[in-house]
């Protein structure tokens, strides 16, 4: 089996710029706006719609699609339904970030559904959020469940396995799974987790990559890495959280491969 590799990671930051995929965002209208910023400073081109007229249109013509339960409403879901479908009749990834999968019944029960009639290419959430997915029960809130790193290794290669796709849980070390493949990835700054939108950017830059490579389990780790280097570059000149996500997309409009792989901390997990 592939072990995943820094200089492949890096050398999809290129690819991205190249193909300039565009992302078609059903989003959290509180993040909608880091979402967009951020892929357009990383080199993708987003559409932030989730009206149901224009699901249909939206995705047809998109490279990849992004479903954020964020901010869930009757609308938003029916639109992430349509989309879905035309995203499967024409073979295009489609990325879950099931935020607060675990905080409301209706939540758990909109996320369960997408997950039951689609496939998806990736799902990224922290252990709360993947936690309920397996279980299926609303328990937790937003934020993410203290768990121990073989806690959150087992969580993403049972959810990986039920889902049939890759899934990345994040915490102060992510944790990528797809079948037999697992990598953790230990980039960031904690001053990252006081914006609002990081995480959603994140999830916004799989559904990019993914949209440049069939490889979703690559996509992932290179997004994963990715936010995390641009928030130790920016730290380094920071004053404050504001100036940080300023200088989170200054730096994702400027990172090279040869940064990227200085920066970035991939590692392939080999223990059972």
């Amino acid at each position: 089996m592939t072990n995943i590799t820094t200089e492949n990671c890096a050398a999809l930051l290129d690819i991205l710029r190249e193909k300039n995929p565009l992302v078609h965002c059903i989003t959290n209208y509180v993040t909608a706006n880091t979402v967009a910023n951020g892929l357009l400073a990383a080199g993708a081109s987003p559409v932030m719609a989730d009206s149901p007229l224009d699901a249909e249109d939206i995705t047809a013509k998109a490279s990849a699609v992004l479903f954020n339960m964020g901010t869930l409403s009757k609308d938003r879901l029916r639109a992430m339904l349509i989309s879905a479908q035309k995203a499967a009749d024409m073979a295009k990834p489609i990325v879950l970030d099931p935020v607060g999968a675990g905080s409301t019944d209706n939540r758990l029960r909109s996320t369960m559904q997408l997950l039951r009639q689609f496939r998806f290419a990736a799902v990224r959430g922290n252990a709360s959020e993947i936690s309920a997915l397996l279980s299926m029960k609303a328990e937790k809130g937003v934020d993410s469940a203290e768990t121990t790193l073989e806690d959150k290794i087992s969580l993403a290669k049972k959810a990986a396995k039920r889902y049939s796709c890759t899934v990345m849980v994040t915490g102060s070390t992510d944790v990528i799974a797809n079948g037999g493949r697992v990598a953790l990835v230990s980039n960031g700054v904690p001053m990252m987790s006081k914006i609002t939108g990081t995480g959603c950017l994140a999830s916004g830059l799989v559904a990019a990559l993914c949209g440049c490579t069939e490889d979703s389990f690559e996509a992932a780790v290179t997004a994963a890495a990715l936010i995390g280097t641009v928030g130790e570059i920016a730290s380094e000149t920071a004053k404050g959280t504001g100036s940080l996500y300023v200088g989170m997309l200054d730096t994702l409009t400027n990172i090279t491969p040869d940064i990227f792989t200085q920066y970035a901390k991939i590692e392939n997990y080999t223990g059972e």
